[in-house]
């Protein structure tokens, strides 16, 4: 689980920093699946530390990582992404309220971003509370970056936290045209009543459509939940 959710959160961490950089009313919303890029961290003094820190989260190096981190944030406490990218790092070793805490010192600086409150809710479902989960991210699905992904989770916290019928109704509102959470849906709903061979159909039905990051970005879920195998570069078999 660590190493899917460390390339999730890095890209994640790329498009917080993106939506940081940008001017609302001028700049298009950034891709949450764009390629990292942390040479664009936007004016912040702290920008070569993050870069060694995320070099060494990419290695996997998590300790290493935050030690470089908390010195960044010392040096500045009012850095977002210096207190973004020690959320992730503190989601990846499981310490869920240090998480928690640095995501809404973040969100305190960029009300805004939407990525950094996709977080706070991805900090639940990994908790397996699908409830408060769901709640954080309903108040995500209108939004034009993450709406289909958040919507695709809200589905998930219904199949998963007890709610099947109002997650298969959810699922009966998609169909090819709604984008990858209708596809992703399917192979959920076919894992979860083991049917796996269902499952990779919709699966390679999603990689022939979306690009391999959009499909990793989708597939990040069913990873966490153990339904996909690690290390993969492409969801294309199941357990």
């Amino acid at each position: 689980m660590i190493a899917g959710l460390c390339r999730f959160s890095l890209f994640l961490f790329a498009a917080c920093l993106s939506l940081q950089a940008q001017t609302p009313a001028t700049t298009p919303v950034a891709s949450p699946t764009a390629a990292p890029d942390v040479s664009s961290i936007p004016n912040d003094p702290a920008a070569p530390m993050l870069r060694k820190a995320y070099d060494l989260v990419t290695k996997k190096d998590l300790d290493g990582a935050l030690g470089v981190v908390d010195e960044a944030v010392k040096n500045n406490p009012k850095s977002f992404a210096s207190l973004t990218l020690r959320g992730m790092i503190y989601s990846q070793k499981k310490q869920w309220t240090s998480a928690e805490a640095d995501f809404n010192s973040a969100l305190a600086i960029n009300p805004d971003n939407m990525v950094v409150k996709f977080q706070l809710a991805q900090i639940k479902f990994l908790q397996k509370d699908y409830a408060a989960a769901l709640t954080r991210f309903q108040a995500l699905t209108t939004d034009p970056m993450m709406g289909d992904f958040a919507s695709y989770n809200v589905f998930l916290c219904n199949l998963l936290g007890g709610h099947e019928d109002t997650a298969k109704k959810e699922l009966a509102g998609w169909d090819e045209e709604t984008g990858p959470s209708y596809f992703y849906g399917k192979a959920a709903w076919a894992l979860f009543h083991k049917n796996p061979e269902e499952a990779r159909s919709y699966l390679a039905s999603a990689l022939n459509i979306f690009p391999v990051s959009k499909n990793k970005f989708y597939a990040s879920s069913l990873i966490d939940l153990g339904y996909l195998p690690l290390p993969a570069e492409a969801p294309s078999s199941v357990q």
